[in-house]
């Protein structure tokens, strides 16, 4: 009875020291792992800013670049235009329904011109708002400013090439 006595307070004792010994372990288990867990958060968060980062570099760079193709192709639009009509002319292909075509092409011309008008003034805006809230590093502001400056030279050639096309127009319109 004594033997059984001696075993079961040494069972018991070894249960005393075992279970603060778990709980000891747990706890820096635990605390290891939710400092892992917050590494690993921190991580995920700095990427996310760096993706949302380039998303709206991006997203300007395409924005600027669309706007100035678009008001390229527009201005060569009306270039080739111009040059339609000045082929008329030398050739001596007068018509009076294709005079009046020409002025109504030249009309829609001018409606274009002032929607891209608006638009620019919209995207020079959305520029300015994104430039403010996002640290661009200085290479990129390089990059978006040019696309930036060259939004008004497109549209000075869309003004260029809307002048040519009423001369072109009025001479035609005139040898009818």
């Amino acid at each position: 009875l004594m033997v059984t006595d001696v075993r079961s307070q040494h069972i018991s004792m070894k249960k005393l020291f075992l279970c603060p010994l778990v709980l000891v372990l747990s706890v820096f288990s635990v605390n290891a792992q939710s400092q892992d867990s917050q590494e690993v958060m921190q991580t995920l968060v700095q990427r996310v800013d760096s993706l949302e980062h380039e998303l709206s570099y991006l997203k300007l760079t395409y924005e600027l670049s669309t706007l100035n193709s678009d008001m390229t192709l527009f201005s060569n639009a009306m270039d080739i235009k111009s040059l339609e009509i000045q082929l008329n002319l030398y050739n001596r292909n007068f018509n009076s329904q294709l005079g009046y075509a020409y002025q109504r092409y030249y009309k829609s011309c001018q409606d274009k011109k002032q929607s891209i008008s608006e638009l620019i003034e919209a995207k020079k805006t959305f520029f300015v708002l994104k430039v403010i809230t996002y640290p661009f590093s200085e290479s990129e502001m390089n990059t978006l400013k040019a696309s930036y400056n060259v939004i008004d030279n497109a549209y000075e050639s869309i003004g260029n090439s809307m002048d040519l096309l009423k001369i072109v127009i009025d001479a035609y319109n005139k040898s009818l």
